[in-house]
C-alpha cells in the first residue's frame, strides 16, 4: 500500500516537472526568436521580442491549464 502511494507521488512530481520545463522551453524559444527577428530587422524598439514573448506566455499558460487534472 505504501509502495503504491510512493509511485503515485513520483508520477505526480514528474508530471509537474514536465509542465514547468515545457513552460520554460516555450517562453524561452518565443523570446529568443523575437529577439532574433528584431536583430534581423534592425528594429529600434523590440517589437517582435515583446509580441512573441507575450504570445509564448499565453501559449504556455494555455498548455498548463489544459494539462491540469480535471476535478
Amino acid at each position: 500500500m505504501e509502495e503504491n502511494n510512493d509511485m503515485k507521488n513520483t508520477k505526480t512530481w514528474l508530471k509537474f516537472t514536465q509542465i514547468g520545463l515545457q513552460m520554460i522551453l516555450t517562453i524561452g524559444l518565443g523570446t529568443w526568436f523575437g529577439y532574433w527577428l528584431d536583430g534581423r530587422a534592425a528594429n529600434k524598439t523590440p517589437v517582435w521580442t515583446l509580441v512573441l514573448s507575450l504570445t509564448s506566455i499565453g501559449i504556455s499558460l494555455y498548455n498548463v491549464i489544459r494539462q491540469l487534472p480535471k476535478q
